[in-house]
């Protein structure tokens, strides 16, 4: 998927007015954002796994209670890939020929081979197969299933996702002139398809739906307003930052107030109705989709803070902050860690947890655990991606340049797609006399006359950068808004 790089100011501009970009147009900026949200995303699946892994270490005392409750609070990971996956192609394919072929082809590559490959290695670690017979039959239903290794299923519902996107992108143009109406259709089906599944096909005792079940997470369509959101918000993304920039404390307290609701329905679940443990943690459940939402609004806010120090700052130049080049190095090896990391926990939760004294507080050794599973599958990862042939095991199509004194070197080697890019960074284009300027998405959405960043942000939050900001987006209020229909109804854009 190839961009133009930016900052997050007016150096990127486009020569049309158009709310969409022509199909074959130029290439779009890196969605600087999506790097931390990813690689944040992918190690806190490790915290996941890790906390459930170590929850033993509590015995049945009142710490694994609160350590379960830890693990409730970090299982936002899936909701977040999924609007990261659709965001990111939406972004790529919004207005654009869609070809089928080469849609595939780099699929192919880019998900289904490393998926195949390390569920195979899965099968032989994990199960230890006696012949060639029995692997054969466990590897063909492992990578049918996803049972391989218990993370392995988030590919099978990206595969689906990309048999259905041609007709994802037909529902967002279809309902382009209500999306408002999508957005809160979809969440109220999810709402009732988590309460119905929670309450009655969790509990049932019936073989057939105990089949369903275990299997019903990796289904593409249990998740759908995930990727409705991530599409929606990869196509009005200028609006969509507006608002979390301008709405910081109303992110943070329902981030807040979400998760402590979670918290406390959690505690009664466990204390007053006497809920086993697997199942008050479900991440199948009503009270997730709202905690969820608001984990993606503080994700989005955070991010957007980060990037828009960079509003001053060339394309060249944003390239080569530190922070920019680890973030990117990271969020590119996200897809790698994502495969690997649990043959590393399995490894390390027998042999360093053995060797760190029993006497030092569980939460400490929580801690050094992820810490060290984390580092070690981050460095394998990147390893991989800079070695040639290896390096398909990641996702990429070829070995990840070493260099970074442009935005171009940095993704020419391709990008994993279970956990997208949007983009590769290259120069910013050469402006043109007859250019309009806009902020970071081209050819996506214009923001509005209600829409400048920060316009009831907190005082200490609107200077710098955030202030400067808010100067350009007031310059543009003079310009006629071409985006067409919008997230917005005047007053208040999404």
């Amino acid at each position: 998927m190839s961009q133009t790089s930016t900052s997050l100011s007016s150096s990127v501009r486009r020569a049309s007015d158009s709310p969409g970009p022509r199909a074959g147009s130029g290439k779009r900026p890196h969605v600087y954002e999506l790097d931390p949200l990813r690689a944040c995303t992918a190690l806190s699946v490790i915290a996941v796994h890790v906390l459930a892994a170590t929850a033993f270490l509590n015995g049945n005392g009142p710490g694994y209670a609160i350590q379960n409750a830890f693990l409730v609070a970090f299982h936002f990971t899936r909701e977040i890939f999924m609007f990261v996956t659709a965001f990111a192609l939406v972004y790529v394919y919004n207005g654009r020929r869609f070809p089928l072929g080469q849609f595939w082809r780099k699929r192919s590559l880019g998900v289904i081979f490393p998926y195949v490959f390390w569920s195979l290695v899965y099968v032989v670690v994990n199960t230890h197969p006696s012949s060639w017979s029995t692997f054969f039959k466990t590897a063909l239903f492992d990578v049918a299933t996803g049972n391989a290794s218990y993370q392995l299923y988030y590919i099978l519902l990206t595969i689906q996702f990309y048999l259905i996107f041609p007709l994802f992108m037909g529902l967002l143009k279809r309902w382009q002139r209500h999306p408002w109406l999508l957005l809160f259709g979809s969440f109220a089906l999810q709402v009732l398809l988590f309460y119905v599944d929670y309450h009655t096909v969790q509990r049932s005792s019936d073989p057939f739906w105990h089949t369903v079940a275990v299997y019903q997470d990796r289904f593409v369509l249990m998740y759908q307003f995930y990727f409705v959101l991530g599409g929606l918000a990869a196509l009005y993304f200028e609006r969509v930052r507006a608002f979390v920039l301008r709405h910081a404390r109303l992110i943070i307290i329902l981030f807040v107030l979400t998760l402590l609701a979670l918290w406390v329905h959690f505690a009664e679940q466990i204390s007053v109705y006497r809920e086993p443990m697997g199942y008050a943690t479900s991440v199948l459940q009503p009270s997730m989709v709202f905690y969820s939402v608001a984990v993606i609004g503080l994700a989005l806010w955070l991010c957007s803070r980060w990037a828009i120090g960079f509003a001053d700052l060339p394309g060249r130049e944003v390239s080569k902050r530190l922070s920019v080049r680890f973030w990117a190095l990271c969020s590119d090896a996200s897809f790698g860690v994502y495969l690997i990391h649990v043959l590393i926990l399995n490894q390390l939760r027998g042999s360093l947890l053995s060797l760190l004294p029993g006497s030092w507080p569980v939460a400490l050794r929580v801690v050094l655990l992820w810490s060290a599973v984390a580092i070690l599958s981050l460095a394998i990862s990147s390893a991989l991606m800079y070695t040639p042939w290896l390096s398909r095991l990641v996702g990429r199509a070829g070995p990840r340049p070493r260099s970074t004194g442009s935005h171009q070197s940095q993704r020419q080697g391709g990008q994993a797609e279970a956990l997208p890019d949007a983009g590769r960074r290259q120069p910013a284009p050469t402006p043109t006399p007859t250019a309009a300027t806009i902020a970071l998405v081209p050819a996506v959405s214009q923001t509005g006359p209600a829409d400048a960043a920060g316009a009831s942000a907190p005082q200490d939050l609107r200077s710098g950068a955030l202030a400067r900001y808010e100067q350009q987006a007031q310059h543009k209020n003079h310009c006629p808004d071409s985006a067409g229909p919008g997230l917005s109804d005047g007053r208040h854009a999404l």
